[in-house]
């Protein structure tokens, strides 16, 4: 089916494991199906046990991202017309009267930024009187090139048309003595002229670059000869000498009448919140949005700054904006898969909510397919299943449901592989404890809370051997420490679970008034024996926040 409309991202949470990365795929693909223009995300990077887990079925994995953040890039409008350098002002004019932008970008042959060209830039160049360069001087920056272009092509060869001089521009519109006196001995000379023979022979004298007879007369072989011998380009026209003069003035390069270094230009990364109030105070209209190269990416127009974002979200294995990457609260969201308590903020919409009491949310996620009579291949059952054994520990976690089982039941016969199985080889990819910096086992998969006064965050890894959090007890303890420091939190801490065993341990760090009221046994060390606990969300997460609700009340 055609995917229609923005661009939806299909993101788990902060900090993600197994379970909601597969289930964001999972369920992008099944919105894909439907019509939906459906990405999934991975917010940070991703696991070692989940990057072998799409390896192993070959399913593509979520695109990595940092942020939500709508940045310019997001919203600029890219197929603005652009005006090459080196064009007449003349077409340059034409091309902005026919785009219906109030101005446009004038950019080099390598697509790099040159200035903008508008009718304020244009008048600020045009109307300063007085000035060899302005509308009422002689001089005219081009070329015999640009000039042939508004005027008539040279009558024979012309050398060096490409070449930019600074030519002062004479009217043979006077008597021969007259004339001659005028006209300066030599330089880059324009001299406008009509049907007058006696002053084309003496212009030639002056050693002139350019003679234009005007009013489509044709040039006496004796002038064409002269002017080929002194190296002289003759343009025969149809236009009068008034016209001439002016389309003279238009034949300067674009670039000689545009906003170049004073123009406000903006990086395509920028946030369009860090950046809105300043566009909306700018005179134009049109904004330059340019890449990491200088090249011009795009024009930010006033109306993007207050239009509907781009994006949307679908929140799998969450539901709160605190555990979601940053600029989450910018999109609009559009849907909830979850298997947690219910933490959300309102939404000013109606959103699609999909939760239940299971132990995964993949199994929510393999539910919908059933449900909705979609196929599903051997990879894609690979996907899920693995997202239901790592997230019920292969179904002995105490969150596991009936609809859990039902689901890994139904996903063996699609998958090449058990669950039990694919649990094992899971098992067997080193966990964060055991190889991961001490930043990387904390961060592996974390989840903030907020109940009351109190923010907090829970992290869990998985370890058969828990010598190894013995071994490099100090600098978790300094890297908890720095995460508390870093978010303010009121408390920290990391669940170490034996799987083989059903059993976990649990540093603490923070406020004493949770630690003094924790109802497990603490070694010497410090650490907490956690006997029978394996399920962060179902029974550590509920005694910390019976705790803090208590400790609120005080």
């Amino acid at each position: 089916m055609k995917e229609n409309g923005p661009v939806v991202f299909v993101s788990g949470h902060r900090n993600p494991d197994i379970d909601s990365i597969a289930g964001a795929a999972a369920l992008a693909e099944l919105r894909r199906r439907q019509g939906v223009h459906a990405v999934a995300v991975c917010p940070g990077a991703m696991p070692e046990r989940a990057r072998y887990l799409f390896e192993r079925f070959h399913f593509p994995a979520p695109e990595m991202r940092q942020d939500f953040y709508v940045r310019v890039g997001d919203v600029m409008d890219r197929d603005v017309p652009k005006i090459p350098g080196g064009t007449s002002l003349y077409s340059a004019v034409q091309s902005l009267r026919g785009s219906g932008y109030s101005r446009l970008p004038v950019v080099g042959e390598d697509g790099a930024f040159l200035g903008m060209l508008s009718p304020l830039a244009l008048l600020s160049q045009l109307l300063n009187v007085g000035a060899e360069g302005g509308l009422a001087g002689r001089a005219v920056n081009t070329s015999l090139r640009l000039i042939a272009e508004l005027i008539a092509s040279p009558l024979g060869d012309a050398p060096d048309a490409d070449v930019r001089r600074n030519f002062m521009v004479y009217v043979g519109a006077m008597g021969i003595e007259s004339f001659d006196s005028h006209l300066p001995a030599e330089g880059d000379l324009v001299v406008i002229v009509g049907d007058r023979p006696d002053i084309h022979l003496r212009a030639l004298q002056h050693k002139i670059r350019i003679l234009i007879v005007t009013g489509g007369k044709p040039v006496e072989p004796l002038i064409l000869a002269e002017a080929e011998r002194g190296g002289v380009a003759v343009l025969r026209t149809d236009l009068d000498s008034a016209t001439v003069i002016r389309r003279l003035k238009f034949s300067v390069p674009v670039e000689s009448c545009i906003a170049g270094a004073e123009c406000m230009t903006l990086p395509a990364n920028s946030r369009i919140r860090a950046v809105g109030a300043k566009v909306l105070n700018q005179p134009e209209d049109a904004i330059p949005v340019l890449d990491a190269k200088k090249r011009l990416a795009g024009v930010l127009l006033k109306r993007h700054i207050g239009a509907e974002p781009p994006f949307k979200l679908i929140f799998v294995d969450h539901n709160e904006l605190a555990q979601s990457l940053p600029g989450a609260e910018e999109l609009p969201l559009v849907e909830i898969v979850d298997h947690h308590r219910i933490g959300m903020v309102a939404t000013s919409a109606p959103i699609k909510f999909t939760g239940d009491v299971v132990g995964s949310s993949c199994t929510l996620i393999a539910a919908m397919f059933k449900s909705s009579g979609e196929s599903i291949t051997g990879e894609l059952a690979g996907i899920l299943l693995g997202g239901i054994v790592s997230d019920t520990l292969n179904l002995v976690s105490p969150t596991t449901a009936p609809l859990d089982r039902k689901m890994v039941e139904w996903l063996e016969k699609l998958s090449p592989v058990k669950g039990a199985e694919l649990m094992k080889e899971l098992s067997r990819i080193a966990s964060p404890l055991a190889a991961s910096p001490a930043r990387e086992v904390i961060d592996a998969d974390r989840k903030s809370y907020e109940d009351g006064r109190f923010r907090f965050a829970l992290s869990q890894v998985e370890e058969s051997n828990l010598s190894h959090l013995l071994r490099r007890r100090e600098e978790l303890c300094a890297e908890m420490r720095d995460a508390m420091r870093r978010e303010s939190l009121h408390f920290i801490a990391l669940m170490v679970t034996d799987t083989v065993r059903a059993n976990s341990k649990l540093m603490i760090l923070g406020d004493e008034s949770v630690i003094e009221a924790l109802p497990y046994n603490a070694g010497a060390d410090g650490i907490f024996d956690l006997p029978g606990i394996v399920s962060r969300k179902k029974q550590l997460l509920p005694q910390i926040l019976a705790l803090t609700n208590a400790l609120n009340r005080l």
